[in-house]
């Protein structure tokens, strides 16, 4: 009887293998191997590459640090600088930076099938529910408790100033007059969702001259970054925001122009040019930090910052989704930090963990230990253990839900694909032509060569 095993190949596919074929391969692998260990190997042995899922795992790191930043500005620590308003940005950056590679990489692949307009519909229909059951089935639940909380609670934890202007219909629905404290920041990640398909297919249109748009766009950031002041958070629109956005896009188009080019050329790193990205990466480091903590370089160079009178968001977008760039491409010892499985973790339930932190921290009992040691492990610990069930209770089935949906979505617009395959093979009377002189052809050489 014939039995076939699962075997997962590189682009994350199932093809099913005969177990005798994949019995005698084995055999063939281990003769050649056998014949290797003889002697002594001829050659080095190439450096194993990253594998896409190993490069991305320190993403999910800068997100837990993001999201730490956040706790910690909240939690009435380092008030002296802007730590939470560097981990919002973080986060627009990671979101938009990961959204346009991932949408770009499939916009490449549908435009090299030429696929239909009904093939785009299913795709941009997969994007947009992944998104909204990605944020908004735990943003809707946190707005309906909040809703059914007495009033004291929503100004203790949310901080509602009255009664009356708390409203879960325009709550729900992104109303700018009810964005409450943290509730913000939802609202321009989903406006943005809808403009970077937009922008995705637009630097793809301009084919190999993608690159003279990035000019004045990285321009116009960083002239908003460095002139424009971002204070007032729950009331700007995403117009104060979108030059972080698009420079997360833009990083994420760079990745994907350089790796398709290294991948293409054969380009292989030498030491000239690792030390150079080294170089250029320690460069954006020191100039981040120096921005973040308001001082280091800027202070060591002499050229001290003047004090802020309010609370602002810090101009950091750039230098974080280049330093992405680099450690896609080439990573180092700063992606291996990130790497480290608690910071990953927290990356994964940082969604949770930036919504519902507040009802930790803010609850008296806890916000008001003498201690400062018992008061910071009982907030991180207890904030873990909540987000870590709100994960598992709504977060990981939503997620499912998406999944089963793009699954569906795949096997409607692999179906077309399928007819679409049939209807030319069986309309096309020149192309049964060509196969069938092709097919004689290659019987004849056959017969030769035997």
């Amino acid at each position: 009887m014939m039995h076939a095993i699962q075997v997962i190949e590189d682009d994350g596919t199932k093809q099913e293998v005969p177990l005798q074929e994949k019995a005698s391969n084995t055999t063939i692998h281990n003769t050649k191997i056998t014949k290797v260990e003889e002697g002594y190997p001829r050659n080095k042995p190439n450096e194993r590459p990253l594998s896409p899922v190993s490069k991305i795992l320190f993403l999910d790191g800068v997100r837990g640090a993001a999201v730490v930043f956040v706790v910690t500005q909240h939690s009435g620590y380092m008030h002296d600088i802007f730590m939470g308003a560097v981990g919002v940005d973080a986060f627009f950056v990671l979101s938009s930076f990961l959204l346009t590679m991932i949408f770009m990489k499939k916009s490449i692949k549908l435009i090299a099938e030429a696929a239909s307009y009904r093939k785009w519909g299913l795709t941009l229909i997969d994007y947009f529910s992944k998104r909204f059951f990605r944020v908004y089935p735990l943003f809707a639940l946190l707005s309906i408790t909040l809703w059914l909380m007495p009033f004291e609670y929503k100004n203790q934890y949310y901080l509602v100033k009255k009664p009356e202007d708390f409203n879960l219909f325009q709550t729900l629905t992104f109303h700018p007059e009810h964005r409450h404290y943290l509730l913000w920041t939802l609202p321009l990640e989903i406006s943005y969702y809808f403009i970077l398909p937009a922008f995705v297919l637009a630097v793809l249109k301009m084919g190999r001259f993608w690159w003279m748009s990035f000019i004045p766009l990285y321009a116009w950031v960083i002239h908003e970054g460095l002139y424009t002041i971002r204070d007032n958070f729950y009331r700007q629109p995403l117009s104060a925001h979108l030059p972080t956005f698009v420079a997360g896009s833009m990083a994420a188009v760079i990745f994907v122009k350089v790796d398709t080019w290294i991948k293409s050329s054969g380009f292989k790193f030498l030491t000239p040019h690792i030390v150079a990205l080294r170089i250029v990466e320690a460069v954006l480091i020191a100039a981040y930090l120096s921005v973040v903590f308001r001082g280091l370089f800027f202070n060591w160079l002499g050229m001290p910052l003047p004090p802020d009178t309010r609370y602002i968001m810090p101009f950091t977008s750039v230098k974080l989704s280049l330093l992405i760039v680099i450690e896609m491409i080439r990573p180092s010892t700063v992606a291996e930090i990130f790497e480290w499985v608690v910071l990953r973790y927290l990356g994964k339930i940082s969604f949770s963990v930036y919504l519902l932190h507040v009802f930790v921290i803010f609850t008296k009992p806890i916000k008001y230990q003498a201690n400062y040691y018992d008061r910071t492990f009982s907030i991180f610990a207890l904030v873990i253990m909540l987000a870590t069930v709100s994960y598992h209770l709504v977060e990981y089935p939503s997620q499912l839900l998406a999944q089963r949906i793009s699954r569906k979505l795949a096997s409607l617009a692999a179906g077309e694909h399928e007819k679409v395959a049939e209807h030319s093979d069986t309309d096309s009377e020149d192309g049964d032509s060509a196969k069938s002189s092709a097919g004689l052809l290659q019987g004849k050489s056959a017969t030769t060569s035997v």
